[in-house]
């Protein structure tokens, strides 16, 4: 690899086999998706400590039980990943068991890939912390527990995986409402297991790490409090854009659309904008709206401030008169420049920060079903023997890479956008570089101002377009971490796409029912239009 070209280097962290903890026999779950027979012109193995943890078996050793999916790994389908079990072992607790299998003829790295994100409450990142499971039917992402000391329950330590071998790894996660029947298993290097049933089973002693520790009890076991995150839907257009956490929607209004220049008295064009939020608060559970001002940091705080409060004003009033309820609670403020959600430093976040948000309970959702439109293939395949449903070559160079630095000669492949029984899609694609100039998928991928998703989160700057509707990547709440790959954690080596060399990736997001077609914008390329969601 190119030692020299691309941005920071990836964080070493790592994991740990585990030993002996392969599953019983369960019920078949659904075919295995994302295998095949075809060998990818994948990435090689990473870098990584020179010491071997835990011992690998062979790859050839049959497994005890039915996959309940197998995926390739981001570098190519000789690495992959198996979902070997999946169970409820106690009211509270889940173990999720899988094992990665190696067929290269050299040996594989994760480092960090598993890792917990740096930003979480759980500071201890020597594990595979970073797994997680997607209640859909809630709106949750859980982790896996840790104990008090924060070191996780589930595999921990630096695990190679040597050529033609494989190794287990284990995760505990607190259990989800006793009415979820199905979860969504995301492992950072893959793409996502979707609709995965619950099974049930005994809670039988786990091993986690070779440190001479006897195994644990996965439902005794003491454990911090639950790491058990909201999912955010991210949806905008040119005027508005709607941040919806399962119970509160945040309407972020555009000022440059509400008002003329340093004024706050409402144009025409706001009339529409605001009739749509004053429908939406119509249909809310809820008796209170915030709303409240900002602006950007151009200016004073003697002007910012008072103008955001006038405008929060102007606001309140319009939907006063619009809105048909009765005996709202309305709390209205302005913050000036103080609370920016965008970089400042360039037009585009000066532009999102000048806002006015209407903040208030999420309506109640619409039942309508789920439609499955027919999935059309080219026939083709790519990497991993994934299947390839719509490619287009290299564009403009993204924002923060030069253009003299963005390869030509490069093409993304769409493979998947699927969706799961509650309305969750997972996007999966593929980039090929057949360019001098390397492809450093980390810096191009997420969205370096943070609006989107916390700053060193992977695939956040791709989305779904419909219309004018963009559907943004999936993050949590909390740590506004985006739903895919950890690609800051992940080697250097990997995420550096050379010329011949494919690399994987994958985001998640929420799409309405009847949407059945949208067009994929991966950064660095042109746009695919028309692919189905199946």
């Amino acid at each position: 690899m190119n030692k020299a070209t691309g941005a920071m280097a990836g964080i070493l962290a790592g994991l740990l086999s585990v030993q002996g903890c392969a599953t019983g026999e369960r019920p078949p779950g659904p075919s295995p998706t994302g295998s095949s027979a075809g060998a990818g012109a994948g990435k090689g193995a990473g870098a990584g400590p020179d010491s071997t943890a835990g011992t690998p078996s062979p790859a050839s050793s049959p497994g005890v039980g039915t996959a309940l999916g197998v995926r390739p790994l981001a570098v190519g389908e000789r690495v992959r990943v198996e979902l070997t079990a999946l169970d409820r072992v106690s009211p509270r607790r889940v173990v999720a068991r899988l094992r990665v299998r190696n067929d290269q003829d050299e040996e594989y790295v994760f480092g960090a890939s598993l890792s917990i994100p740096w930003n979480s409450t759980r500071v201890n990142s020597n594990n595979i912390g970073g797994v997680s499971l997607v209640d859909g039917k809630n709106g949750k992402r859980y982790f896996p527990l840790g104990y008090r000391d924060l070191s996780c329950l589930c595999t921990r330590g630096w695990p190679r995986i040597k050529p033609h071998a494989s190794v287990d790894l284990v995760a505990v996660f607190p259990a989800p409402a006793a009415d979820v029947t199905h979860l969504d298993v995301l492992f950072p290097p893959a793409p996502p297991f979707l609709d995965i049933p619950l099974g049930s089973a005994r809670p039988e002693p786990l091993t986690v790490d070779d440190s001479g520790n006897d195994p644990v009890d996965p439902d005794s076991a003491r454990a911090g409090a639950p790491e058990v995150l909201s999912l955010v839907e991210q949806v905008d257009d040119a005027v508005k854009s709607r941040d919806d956490d399962g119970e509160r929607l945040t309407v972020r209004l555009s000022t440059d659309v509400l008002f003329a220049v340093n004024k706050a008295k409402l144009t025409a064009r706001a009339r529409q904008a605001l009739q749509q939020v004053a429908a939406e608060i119509d249909r809310s559970p809820g008796d209170r709206v915030t709303i409240e001002g900002h602006a950007d940091s151009t200016g004073t705080d003697a002007i910012n401030d008072p103008l955001s409060t006038r405008r929060a004003r102007s606001v309140r009033a319009a939907l006063g008169r619009l809105v048909t309820r009765s005996g709202l609670d309305y709390r209205v403020r302005g913050y000036g420049s103080h609370r920016p959600i965008a970089d400042n430093d360039n037009a585009e976040g000066r532009r999102v920060n000048r806002r006015v948000s209407v903040i208030f309970a999420r309506p109640r959702p619409a039942a309508t079903p789920v439609p499955v439109p027919p999935t059309r293939s080219s026939g083709r395949t790519g990497q991993a023997g994934l299947p390839v449903i719509g490619t287009a070559p290299a564009g403009s160079a993204p924002w923060i890479i030069g253009p003299e630095y963005w390869p030509k000669r490069a093409e993304v492949r769409i493979n998947e956008l699927k969706r799961d029984m509650y309305g969750y899609v997972a996007l999966t694609w593929t980039v090929r570089n057949d360019d001098e100039r390397p492809l450093n998928v980390w810096s191009s991928s997420h969205d370096h101002s943070g609006l989107y998703a916390e700053v060193t989160t992977s695939t956040s700057a791709a989305f779904l377009a419909d219309g004018d509707r963009r559907y943004r990547a999936l993050r949590d709440d909390r740590i506004r971490l985006a739903l895919g790959p950890n690609l800051h954690s992940t080697d250097r080596d990997q995420y550096l796409v050379e010329k011949g060399e494919e690399y994987t990736l994958w985001a998640m997001f929420k799409l309405p029912s009847q949407t059945a077609r949208v067009t994929v914008h991966i950064p660095g390329f042109q746009p695919v239009a028309e692919v189905p969601v199946s």
